[in-house]
């Protein structure tokens, strides 16, 4: 099951490349669609979603913790449980970022040159030359500070990706011929270590999901990994909002509870510090 992801400035042509990768694949291409399979599956306000997504990181969420790391975990729940249902190309947000563990994700980066960009904004946007630079600008800014806040990396660093790819260089069929042909090499080949590794995230991602919007324990640090249903669920006796007035026992009680039901979870081990 084949996935690729790409990361890109904005209006650098990813959606054009992912659509052409789609007709030469046959993979289905993944965006905003995500957003709402996550709000569908846990019951978050769609336009929430977008509108965290598009600001930046204010002073009190760098300090305290903020409600988009929260829709950042539904919408890995929502990519892993797409993974397993077979390949698809996503061309959204931090999309490479979000399958940790799993390896063979194809992951390009796109960049284009600034004049490219301009025009395109100009026409898509119908804004004048000097807005289309600062409207680049300042997206291309706040995705940095989210990157860099959420993940501590630099999202234009080359070392993040298999693939970075100049559209000011090269057209479209050629940087679509050139994915297509890594896709075929071994390194990007289906194996049982893939399936297994897509199949624990997706349930770890639903596990982190239902955890953190849950109000007994949102804005608890808690992490979880899963290994053929087995979870293991580790974390602070704190929340970033409020200090927690429950014990450990009582938490770890809380945590068992909201995670039990889960589909594919078969044992659950808590360790609180």
């Amino acid at each position: 099951m084949p996935i690729i992801t790409i990361s890109r400035g904005t209006l650098s042509g990813g959606e054009a490349l992912a659509n052409r990768l789609s007709q030469e694949s046959g993979f289905p291409v993944v965006g905003l669609e995500v957003i709402k399979d996550a709000a569908t599956h846990y019951g978050i306000s769609e336009s929430a979603i977008s509108q965290q997504l598009k600001q930046g990181p204010s002073v009190i969420e760098r300090i305290i913790g903020d409600k988009r790391r929260t829709y950042i975990i539904a919408l890995q729940s929502a990519l892993a449980e797409r993974a397993l249902k077979g390949s698809f190309i996503y061309h959204g947000l931090a999309g490479h970022f979000l399958f940790p563990g799993v390896p063979n994700i194809l992951k390009v980066r796109l960049v284009a040159p600034l004049a490219q960009r301009i025009k395109s904004v100009v026409e898509k946007k119908r804004l004048k030359e000097e807005e289309a630079v600062k409207y680049i600008e300042n997206v291309d800014e706040r995705r940095k500070q989210w990157t860099k806040f959420l993940y501590d990396v630099d999202w234009t660093d080359p070392m993040l990706y298999h693939m970075v790819i100049n559209l000011g260089q090269i057209s479209l069929d050629t940087a679509c011929g050139m994915i297509m042909y890594a896709l075929a090499q071994p390194e990007f080949k289906d194996t049982p270590e893939k399936t297994k590794a897509i199949q624990n995230l997706a349930l770890s991602s639903q596990v982190k999901a239902k955890l953190a919007l849950d109000q007994r324990t949102r804005g608890m640090e808690l992490d979880a990994e899963a290994n053929d249903g087995k979870v293991f669920v580790k974390g602070h006796l704190f929340t970033t909002v409020a200090p927690l007035a429950t014990g450990t026992q009582t938490t770890k009680a809380y945590i068992t509870e909201i995670a039990k039901d889960i589909p594919g979870v078969q044992e659950l081990v808590v360790d609180l510090i």
